[in-house]
C-alpha cells in the first residue's frame, strides 16, 4: 500500500464535504418550491410520506440498502465520500427545510420558484461532479449508473443508465405520492429537466471542470484498488 499524502487527502476529503452539502442544500430546495424534485428524492419523499418516517431516515435505509449491491459488484466506489453522502443528504435538506420555515422564508411566486429551481439543478450536478471527482467513494444511487456501464461492458453508458434509473425513481415515487395526493408537489418540470440532465451535466462538470481541479491531489491512489 503507497503512503498516503495526508494533503492530497484533506483536500479531496473537503471537496467530497462541499459537494455533498451542496447536494443536500439543493435537495432541500426542490423540496420546498415544490415544482418536482430530483428523481431518487422524489421516489424517497413519496415513499417516506407514505410509511410516515422523515426524509433523511428513509434516504439513508434506502442508500443502504443499494450499497449492499454496490459492495457486490464494485466495492471501489465504496468509501468516505460513500457514507458521508447517505448520511448528509437526506438531513441536510432536511435542515434546510426547516431553517426556512423557521425563518418564516417563503417562494410564493412564479418567477422566484423557478429561478430557486434552476439554482438547485445547476447546484446538485455541481455537488455530485465534486464529490465524485475526489474518488473517495460515491453514493450508491450514483455508483449504480457505473455499474451498469460496467456490467454491459460500457454498451449503456453512464448518462444513458442515470437516465434510465431516474425514470424507475420518477415512477416509484409518482404511484407512492398518489396514495397521499402528493404526485404533483414532487413531480414536476423539475424532475423531468433532473430526470434527463443529471447525468450528461454530472459528466460535463466532471470533464471540464472538477476532474481538472483535483487531478493534482490524485497523482497518488490513497486506497487499494
Amino acid at each position: 500500500m503507497k503512503q498516503i499524502d495526508l494533503k492530497s487527502y484533506l483536500i479531496r476529503g473537503f471537496a467530497v464535504v462541499i459537494g455533498i452539502f451542496m447536494v443536500g442544500i439543493a435537495v432541500g430546495f426542490f423540496k420546498i418550491v415544490e415544482m418536482g424534485a430530483d428523481p431518487f428524492t422524489a421516489m424517497n419523499t413519496g415513499i417516506s410520506s407514505v410509511l410516515g418516517m422523515q426524509f433523511g431516515t428513509l434516504q439513508l435505509l434506502v442508500n443502504a440498502l443499494i450499497l449492499v449491491l454496490v459492495f457486490v459488484f464494485k466495492k471501489q466506489f465504496i468509501g468516505f465520500g460513500t457514507i458521508f453522502n447517505m448520511i448528509f443528504v437526506g438531513y441536510t435538506a432536511d435542515f434546510i427545510m426547516w431553517l426556512l420555515a423557521k425563518l418564516q422564508i417563503t417562494f410564493e411566486t412564479w418567477p422566484i420558484r423557478i429561478v430557486l429551481l434552476i439554482f438547485a439543478a445547476l447546484l446538485i450536478c455541481i455537488g455530485d461532479a465534486l464529490y465524485i471527482s475526489a474518488d473517495m467513494g460515491m453514493s450508491p444511487y450514483d455508483a449504480a449508473g457505473y455499474i451498469v456501464e460496467m456490467l454491459t461492458e460500457k454498451k449503456i453508458s453512464f448518462r444513458i443508465a442515470r437516465i434510465i434509473l431516474d425514470i424507475v425513481c420518477v415512477s416509484i415515487g409518482f404511484v407512492t405520492g398518489m396514495q397521499i395526493g402528493i404526485q404533483w408537489k414532487i413531480i414536476g418540470i423539475g424532475t423531468v429537466i433532473l430526470a434527463f440532465c443529471t447525468g450528461p451535466f454530472i459528466q460535463f462538470f466532471r470533464v471540464h471542470w472538477s476532474d481538472k481541479l483535483l487531478a493534482p491531489y490524485k497523482k497518488d491512489e490513497l486506497f487499494l484498488r
